[in-house]
């Protein structure tokens, strides 16, 4: 089955929606999806894994290439030196005459040409930003400097200009600092050594003049000189100085093990040395002898191999076990020199587990191995930055994949499960990486305020609209208010940011829901007869009765007479019913910011109805409804505003005084009637 699978995934012109389509179609149910997902995600993976595998191999064949290419260089250049020397020897003997004078043998530096050398070492200093580690290493001095220009090695296009500075055991490139002002013209951008590269003359060839390849595994980078003259020079001396380093190295090696030899045999000679071996302590070991360990020496380039071979756990537990070994080498010149090529295998392995982040999609879970490592390393703060972008990335792909089908709320519903489960599985995901970076749990809540932020505003644009009711809108909000509380299981309340976000919008939500009443009180004042209500059957008034008392007037039964009449207008009904459902509506609503909000709301509702009826008391027309008016109003003002008080006081936890005042307004319509009212 799995092959059948992967050689449909694998026909020319696949496409992917006819094939979701085809499944979706063939079937049972989401049972029989879910499975078929399953098998495509096992496929995903073994592709992933075979491309890795193929990877590696890459890798390692890269690294037989250079170490190949380095060779064949180094004999291509000795036979070039051997013709050289060979051309000089005979034009030498050429014009030998008998009274030509023997030169004597060039001698070791005086102290004052040393002095000259690391005196121009020193400029680095005030050309680069960034080097002074570059200038700590003892006898390190100056060879040849110049200008370059890399290319890319694919396109072979112009990247940047660099200013490169060969010295005696390394090479440094510096990049141009266009707009700097000052002795610093250059950054410090990559330091190699010179025995882990190999150069490479590039033949001419359209625009790759001149130019020259520098292969520093895994790198390959490609410069191009201004003239022949300057890429012969950059060869030459690079070539001079990979040969003088060699030869120094095994200069100083012989010279060590010459040391230790003589050191040996004057303690087996030595007559007056002591015997006992209880009381005898064993000599100290030099910082250069530490360093002569065969695991140490080979350390740089097993941290090469590791990284290629993306096995991030080995090259980590290398780092450690050599830095423990470290801090008991006393501390030397060599030392130095030493941690500077750990230290660059460090900075490597950092960029490339930085990029793995970068790069990586999947859920939180998946980038756990390249953050344990990073913070292993000491790289807490760019593991912690890199994570959570990522995760932003993540969260950004989830939410782009919902559409817009169906209705509002049903769109809402998946967009608030989609963005809070993901926060939540991050958040589990942040405690169990960073348990031991307490420093780090600020930068996550910030960052889960920005996220915050940014649903907030898809989710605006959806809920916040012109024809999106007010019912609607009390329902999208208590979905994310129940799906934010989730965050409260890793210890996350996300609530009061979130009421703050959304606050402006629904106090507008509520302003329009306000305006939509009162312009049908006003619109219905007009055609209002004052006349009591007829349902015409029993049933639909039992139906009345019941909607009645489920929105809380449980004596509304009271004022039912005849078994289909009630002593109230149709539309003294119909504001009870939209003014209770709005109370309703806004508490799902409530936020303290919104409290006076929420009640001059309501206020400006009940009296817009009073004003109605206070406009059909001084009317003449309606002299003789006097009765029945003040029998809507006291409905109104009493039975309906004392609900909607009870209301408000069981969900947020006090009373508002400021409903009193409408008993007030009541008295005022009672003392216009003109008759006492009485019961109907």
């Amino acid at each position: 089955m799995a092959e059948g699978l992967k050689r449909t995934l694998g026909k020319p012109g696949f496409d992917p929606e006819d094939y979701a389509r085809e499944i979706a179609q063939k079937s049972d149910g989401d049972r029989d999806l879910l499975e078929h997902r399953q098998r495509v995600q096992n496929l995903q993976d073994d592709t992933s894994l075979a491309l890795k595998k193929n990877v590696y191999q890459n890798y390692m064949q890269f690294i037989e290439t250079a170490k190949e290419i380095s060779y064949v260089e180094s004999e291509m250049y000795q036979l070039s030196h051997i013709l050289t020397d060979q051309k000089t020897i005979m034009n030498s003997m050429m014009q030998m005459s008998i009274t030509d004078k023997e030169e004597t043998p060039k001698e070791k530096d005086t102290p004052k040409e040393k002095e000259d050398k690391k005196k121009n070492l020193s400029t680095l200093l005030e050309k680069v930003e960034g080097c002074s580690h570059v200038t700590e290493v003892p006898g390190r001095y100056l060879v040849h400097s110049g200008g370059l220009v890399e290319l890319d090695p694919d396109s072979n296009t112009q990247i940047q200009r660099v200013h490169t500075f060969l010295m005696n055991d390394s090479l440094m490139v510096a990049s141009w600092i266009a707009s700097r002002r000052g002795p610093v013209h250059y950054k410090f951008q990559a330091l190699y050594e010179l025995d882990s590269l190999a150069v490479v003359n590039i033949r001419d060839a359209g625009p790759m003049k001149n130019s020259f390849k520098v292969l520093v595994f895994p790198d390959c980078r490609v410069f191009q000189a201004e003239s022949p003259k300057a890429k012969r020079e950059w060869l030459d001396s690079l070539d001079q100085a990979k040969k003088s380093k060699a030869a120094a190295d095994s200069q100083k090696k012989e010279a060590q093990v010459k040391d230790d030899a003589a050191g040996d045999s004057f303690d087996r000679n030595n007559p007056f040395a002591d015997n006992d071996e209880e009381d005898q302590e064993l000599p100290l070991q030099s910082a250069e002898e530490m360093l002569r360990v065969d695991w140490i020496q080979e350390l740089p380039e097993d941290l090469d191999v590791c990284i290629a071979q993306r096995d991030f756990e080995g090259a980590v537990d290398l780092i450690d076990k050599c830095n423990e070994y470290l801090e008991e080498v006393p501390q030397s010149p060599a030392l130095k020199e030493y941690r500077a090529r750990v230290d660059q295998r460090i900075k490597h392995l950092t960029e490339v587990l930085q990029h793995e982040l970068q790069g990586l999609q999947g859920g939180p879970k998946a980038a756990r191995r390249a953050v344990l490592q990073l913070i292993k390393l000491g790289k807490s703060t760019q593991a912690c930055d890199l994570f959570l972008r990522n995760r932003t990335m993540a969260i950004k792909r989830s939410l782009r994949q919902l559409k817009m089908e169906g209705s509002t709320t049903l769109y809402v519903n998946k967009l608030c499960y989609v963005f809070f489960t993901t926060m939540l599985e991050v958040g589990r995901e942040f405690q169990k990486d960073f348990s031991s970076n307490n420093g780090c749990c600020s930068a996550f809540v910030v960052w889960a305020k920005t996220e915050l932020e940014t649903f907030v505003g898809m989710f605006a644009r959806q809920v916040f609209s012109s024809k999106t009711s007010l019912s609607m809108v009390a329902e999208c909000v208590e979905m994310a208010q129940h799906n934010c509380d989730k965050l409260c299981e890793i210890g996350l309340d996300l609530t009061f940011a979130l009421h703050s976000l959304l606050v402006k919008d629904v106090r507008r939500a509520m302003h329009d829901g306000r305006d939509q009443i009162v312009e049908a009180v006003r619109h219905r004042s007009m055609e209002e007869k004052w006349r009591a209500y007829n349902l015409l059957t029993p049933q639909a008034c039992r139906e009345l009765v019941k909607e009645m008392e489920d929105l809380g007037l449980s004596s509304f039964k009271s004022l039912m007479y005849d078994d289909c009449w009630i002593k109230l207008t149709p539309n003294t009904i119909t504001y009870t019913r939209q003014l209770l459902q709005f109370v309703d509506q806004c508490l799902k609503l409530y936020q303290p910011e919104l409290h006076m909000v929420l009640v001059e709301n309501v206020m400006m509702i009940v009296r817009c109805v009073g004003k109605q009826m206070e406009t059909a008391l001084t009317a003449k027309e309606y002299t003789k409804s006097h009765p029945f008016i003040i029998k809507n109003a006291s409905f109104v003002f009493e039975t309906v505003v004392q609900r909607v008080e009870r209301r408000f006081q069981e969900h947020v936890g006090k009373p508002a005084k400021q409903f009193q005042e409408l008993r007030t307004d009541y008295a005022k319509l009672r003392s216009l009637a003109r008759t006492p009212t009485t019961e109907l």
